[in-house]
């Protein structure tokens, strides 16, 4: 009896440590993520990633309403970057604290004089309460199943009121322009970074739901080339290699190794392969802001690496896009969708706020319904062998004479088709002879509209959709 006794508890031991390790790119489909033993994509509609450094944010209770709604991530900055009240023209944003309500990795110094209120800080001294909140933050989300981004560094408009900038902090940081932040050439301000960096990754080492996030748009004010959409220039991407060189560094003494991810354009830009051998060595996810139209994972596709769309906006608060764009992205091979959602705000962390833009050029997702939309992605996308399936090409697959535009993906004898236009649509589609089970499904709510069977011969049949708006899904089995 006592054998038995002990050998029950080595197997269980055995098998949880199996279970037990980080998120990581799937073995047999590296476009995709093994979380917890199972083939895992990541879908959400989160908040502007101020719940830790924001210290009026809730952030419980906006861990549980994102678990009771269905999605299973979020994005996190870390406490480098910080907001004035009505940047980017949000009225109630998170990453905006009030006066004397920002927490930060650092202690604060007895000396008055940091931008936003309150006294400087000291970086060669760590806050404990902020570390506090951190890890309650990550433990929290493990509870509820949350896989976090955790954004390391980011720069964009904000180098005046960084701990950084050396009118910020009692530590004589470099005097340096905004430009040189994310570059080698950042003087004393580096050795502070890697501090940072190392700190952060071994307090939250031990935590299986994280995914480190070396940079935020580092093409912001750093671009490769000019316009709108752009990878970070050279100098950025040497930068970024050393920050993975830290984390990767870091985690060799520590229990666990993570995954590690960098946002690389905005839209699409192709990555070269030579970047995944040299700057982006130890890169296993791409991000991407706006791709409206996919152009990441058209471009991307054939390398063995998760793409992905982590922020939206930049659109109508209640536009259908926000759903569209998803369903594409999704259906096209991508791993994660992050609806960045401006409904989550300090007093309303269950999502059920609404906010204003104080100008015209930005906007973002204030309308909460849409949350059911983009939990119908990710029930949808859980339903399907999508580790199994591929983007496929609808020129190669569908004769249509209208302006509707096919997104196909699929298997052998599995097929889905995410089609946006309106009304009703008529095409030819190019199958292997066999019978047919199509189900017509609503992509506002994921509900099947209509089921019906076809007889595909000589390599071709036609079909008629039920009536639509704006878009519907199709969902084609062979019996």
């Amino acid at each position: 009896m006592k054998i038995a006794f002990i050998t029950l508890p080595l197997v269980a031991l055995v098998c949880l440590s199996t279970l037990a390790q980080p998120i990581k790119l799937h073995k047999d489909n590296p476009h995709y993520f093994d979380y917890k033993g199972k083939p895992t994509v990541l879908i959400t509609s989160g908040e502007h990633y101020g719940a830790v450094v924001n210290m009026d944010f809730d952030y419980v209770k906006y861990l549980q309403t994102l678990k009771k709604e269905g999605f299973n991530h979020t994005r996190l900055f870390l406490g480098d970057y910080v907001e004035n009240v009505g940047a980017f023209c949000i009225v109630r944003n998170t990453l905006a604290p009030a006066p004397g309500r920002f927490i930060a990795p650092w202690m604060r110094s007895n000396t008055p004089g940091f931008a936003y209120g309150g006294n400087k800080f000291d970086l060669d001294k760590w806050n404990p309460e902020y570390f506090k909140r951190l890890k309650g933050f990550f433990e929290e989300a493990q509870k509820n199943d949350i896989v976090v981004e955790a954004v390391l560094f980011f720069v964009g408009p904000g180098w005046e009121a960084m701990p950084m900038n050396p009118k910020n902090n009692i530590n004589k940081t470099t005097d340096i322009k905004n430009t040189q932040y994310m570059t080698l050439n950042n003087g004393n301000i580096l050795k502070y970074q890697e501090a940072y960096c190392r700190k952060i990754v071994n307090e939250l080492n031990g935590f299986d739901n994280v995914i480190f996030n070396v940079a935020n748009e580092p093409w912001f004010i750093n671009q490769e080339i000019e316009g709108f959409s752009s990878p970070p220039a050279n100098e950025t991407k040497e930068w970024i290699e050393r920050v993975s060189e830290w984390i990767k560094n870091e985690e060799s003494k520590l229990g666990k190794t993570h995954i590690l991810s960098v946002d690389y354009a905005n839209e699409g830009k192709p990555i070269k392969e030579e970047y995944l051998k040299t700057y982006f060595k130890n890169i296993s996810v791409f991000n991407h802001h706006y791709d409206k139209n996919a152009e990441s994972l058209a471009l991307n596709y054939h390398l063995p690496v998760a793409i992905t769309f982590n922020e939206t906006g930049l659109m109508h608060a209640i536009s259908p896009q926000y759903r569209m764009q998803g369903w594409k992205y999704m259906l096209s091979g991508g791993a994660l969708y992050n609806n960045l959602d401006f409904t989550f705000q300090v007093g309303t962390e269950d999502g059920t706020g609404s906010t204003e833009y104080s100008c015209d050029w930005y906007n973002g997702s204030t309308f909460p319904q849409v949350r059911m939309s983009i939990k119908a992605i990710k029930n949808f996308m859980e339903s399907i062998d999508f580790i199994n399936m591929r983007p496929l090409s609808a020129k190669d697959m569908v004769e249509c004479h209208g302006d509707e535009r096919f997104t196909i993906f699929g298997k052998e004898n599995f097929y889905v088709i995410y089609l946006q236009g309106s009304y009703r649509t008529r095409a030819y589609l190019k199958l292997k002879d066999g019978n047919y089970k199509f189900t017509y499904i609503n992509p506002i709510d994921g509900n099947v509209i209509m089921k019906n069977n076809h007889i595909v011969k000589e390599g071709k049949m036609n079909f008629l959709t039920p009536e639509y708006q704006e878009d519907i899904l199709i969902k084609i089995e062979k019996m």
